[in-house]
């Protein structure tokens, strides 16, 4: 069965229009209270490359799948502006109850070759009280196959959002966890398309440390692993690239290019041997001047910078973007880079 026919299957499955209307009306409501989703901060995951080992999973999973209505919230967008996306969406559906009572539910997952997020519900043991306003979810991922000539220390970044709860006192949270993708001083960003990520839930934990309440539920004593094959399709394409922008007091050249409806990646190629370790000092601006442009003159801010790594050796800058929401890659008239608009024709 191909994709499109799961996804004739699933909306046969599918809650009525009118039922699917109403829940969708008050996800996207921006009246009201606590729709709207809280960000949380990065962690940055170092690794060192070593032999492939033996994966104990739980599940292995892909399917195509809509889109949950709270990843349709998170990115702002409706049923009908997720066709692009058709190839992204995995469908997991798989939970596991710890012994403490903690359950841990990955429902759904979205990627594409630079982008992951995963979808996960948790519940606490009844009678708990979830009424902090922040809480984090750590989960411990690996991808495979492990790609050959990728040696020495690489890298990534992963954290997670809480979404907005209907119900503050109830024992449930919603996570998005997010993931970027690995990359290595020697080489740019690894692709996630057609590979297996394994996910494997380690704490849970509110802010407050030190405080009376704070919580921390530590996972990780009792191991639980689900594996997800990624899409082997990618909803992104790459865009010819050539143009010099200036960053700082440096030029560099925008070498590669990649739009997807999710994300936006691109490489900035300077001069090699750079003595400084972070890079021209121009790259920290990247979050605030840097932005899609669309067919119908709207601007597409992109201040969700996933990952940013720099070679000294090359020169070499590398940044992933999470778009703020979903756009089809076709309604892209231009990329600004730190306020230098990139045009999207091929070079000659």
């Amino acid at each position: 069965m191909d994709p499109r026919e799961l996804n004739q299957l699933f909306e046969q499955l599918s809650p009525t229009q009118e039922q699917e209307d109403a829940l969708l009306d008050r996800l996207l409501d921006p009246d009201q209270e606590g729709q709207r989703p809280m960000q949380k901060s990065h962690k940055m995951k170092l690794l060192v490359v070593l032999p492939a080992a033996a994966v104990l999973a739980a599940c292995a999973f892909t399917a195509a799948s809509a889109l949950d209505p709270r990843l349709l919230s998170f990115f702002q967008r409706t049923p009908q502006d997720t066709e692009p996306l058709a190839d992204g969406v995995v469908a997991v559906d798989q939970s596991h109850t710890y012994e403490n009572g903690w359950t841990v539910d990955v429902r759904q997952v979205l990627a594409d070759r630079y982008s992951l997020t995963v979808l996960v519900e948790v519940t606490a043991p009844e009678g708990t009280v979830l009424d902090q306003a922040e809480y984090y979810l750590d989960l411990a991922s690996d991808l495979l196959p492990e790609l050959e000539g990728r040696t020495g220390v690489g890298g990534w970044r992963s954290g997670s959002t809480l979404l907005a709860d209907d119900d503050p006192t109830d024992n449930q949270l919603t996570f998005l966890w997010y993931r970027s993708p690995t990359s290595y001083l020697k080489g740019g960003p690894e692709s996630f398309t057609g590979r297996t990520a394994v996910l494997t839930p380690r704490s849970i934990q509110s802010d407050g440390w030190g405080s009376s309440q704070y919580l921390e539920v530590d996972l990780s004593q009792e191991t639980w692993t689900c594996t997800v094959d990624l899409p082997e399709e990618d909803s992104g394409t790459e865009i010819p690239a050539g143009q010099t922008v200036q960053v700082g007091e440096d030029e560099m050249e925008v070498t590669r290019l990649y739009l997807s409806p999710i994300s936006c990646a691109f490489t900035l190629q300077g001069e090699g041997h750079d003595s400084r370790m972070w890079g021209p000092v121009g790259l920290s601006s990247l979050m605030e001047e840097t932005f899609l442009t669309l067919t119908d003159g709207s601007v597409l801010p992109m201040s969700r910078l996933v990952n940013l790594t720099y070679n000294q050796d090359a020169g070499r800058a590398e940044a992933v973007f999470q778009l703020e929401r979903i756009v089809d890659p076709d309604r892209v008239e231009s990329v600004t880079i730190l306020d230098q608009t990139v045009s999207l024709e091929p070079q000659s």
